[in-house]
């Protein structure tokens, strides 16, 4: 199963049970006192995922590591390949 498919499925299933309880359905005195909370929690939910992405994406731009022996390493092949390209006849 792809991570697509594990998503939408478990975003089905939320939301079934979401609108089982907003329609009713179980008939629960929990769900009448608490429908102020109930209806908007797929937003709240959403709005909670998006920070959640947010702090995830700048956690790991900020841990972000260098490695100067791979940028040593590829400035020198740049190098190179300009010297191969130089004996070819090519003009920088």
């Amino acid at each position: 199963m792809t991570k697509l498919l594990e998503w939408l499925a478990g975003t089905c299933l939320f939301l079934a049970v979401w609108l089982s309880v907003v329609m009713n359905d179980l008939n629960l005195d929990i769900v009448k006192n608490n429908i102020n909370v109930i209806v908007p929690f797929p937003l709240i939910v959403l709005a909670l995922f998006g920070l959640y992405s947010i702090v995830v994406v700048l956690w790991r731009v900020y841990n972000f590591n260098d490695c100067k022996e791979a940028a040593e390493e590829l400035q020198g092949e740049i190098k190179e390949a300009k010297e191969y390209l130089t004996k070819k006849g090519f003009k920088f």
